[in-house]
């Protein structure tokens, strides 16, 4: 497969190579990969593509293999009929980290990544996994119909039962991928520029609407908040302040891992669910800072 030619915020040229791993049961995850050295795995979130990971890419790679995957049916992935579970992805990543036998790996995890993040050390364990980078993920996105608002703010829960089969029911529909761009719009900030934000509808497009739906749900109706205190693994938390994952959330997620570190990390004009999108140097640099204080 072609490789691609990003260019760092420091001027460096850095060439991206594509490549399709075999995941089991018929699928291969396309993924994207550029530098060498300690493994930097990440995961996108529900629809979002590895190509999204394009600063991270850039950025991060000069001394470290940085590895962004595409979820199966995302991206560049093939698109089966089955499998649009959490943890069936948490197995793929497993496949994948056993094709490519990599251990050591710092993981880095976006919204509906993250997810998949917990799902893997759920069934897994934390053996191939050195440290997380959890990013804008709420612990229950679903809420309980008799919590106060105080109890929901905490969970990160931002879903109503009635407004999650709406939102099903309307990425179905004829007219669905509308939906998906006004998704998009609300949760990143009114500084996105417009050729950014063109450019992810586009991205989020090439995931088909029926297997969304159907994985967004399973997502929906997880909890991981008896998981989440159980992570013994050092831990960056970042958190977008986005308008539907609260901060409070992140700062929950953060008080239950002890030594772990939070970083607020907005958008170009007030919050936004992609800081790696809008803010890539300050990301980059948290990511950094995070990871050297690790290896040092």
């Amino acid at each position: 497969m072609e490789a691609l030619e990003l260019e760092a915020h420091d001027g460096r040229h850095v060439e991206v190579r594509r490549s399709l791993v075999d995941v089991g049961d018929g699928v291969a995850l396309h993924i994207l990969e550029a530098g060498a050295g300690r493994p930097l795995v990440m995961l996108p979130g529900w629809s979002q593509t590895a190509e999204m990971f394009r600063e991270q890419l850039a950025g991060l790679s000069g001394s470290r293999r940085v590895i962004a995957v595409d979820h199966r049916g995302h991206g560049r992935s093939p698109a089966p009929s089955f499998g649009y579970r959490i943890h069936r992805l948490a197995a793929d990543l497993e496949q994948l980290l056993c094709s490519l036998d990599l251990d050591g790996v710092d993981l880095l995890a976006h919204s509906m990544g993250a997810s998949v993040a917990y799902a893997y050390l759920d069934v897994f364990g934390p053996g191939r996994i050195s440290s997380l980078v959890l990013v804008d993920e709420m612990p229950r996105p679903l809420r309980d119909a008799d919590w106060t608002d105080e109890q929901a703010e905490e969970a990160g829960s931002t879903m109503e039962p009635a407004g999650l089969f709406e939102f099903l029911a309307g990425l179905r529909a004829e007219d669905g991928e509308q939906l998906r761009a006004d998704f998009l719009r609300d949760v990143t900030s009114d500084g996105i520029e417009p050729e950014t934000l063109a450019w992810m509808i586009e991205q989020n497009a090439l995931f088909p609407r029926e297997e969304a739906a159907t994985l967004i749900f399973n997502n929906a109706v997880l909890d991981w908040r008896d998981l989440i205190p159980t992570i013994g693994l050092p831990t960056l938390v970042i958190a977008g302040d986005s308008v539907n994952v609260p901060l409070r959330s992140q700062r929950w997620i953060h008080e239950q891992l002890a030594g772990s570190e939070l970083a607020v990390i907005r958008g170009r004009s007030g919050g936004t669910h992609f800081p790696f999108l809008e803010s890539p140097v300050e990301f980059n640099d948290a990511v950094s800072a995070f990871l050297a204080s690790r290896s040092g």
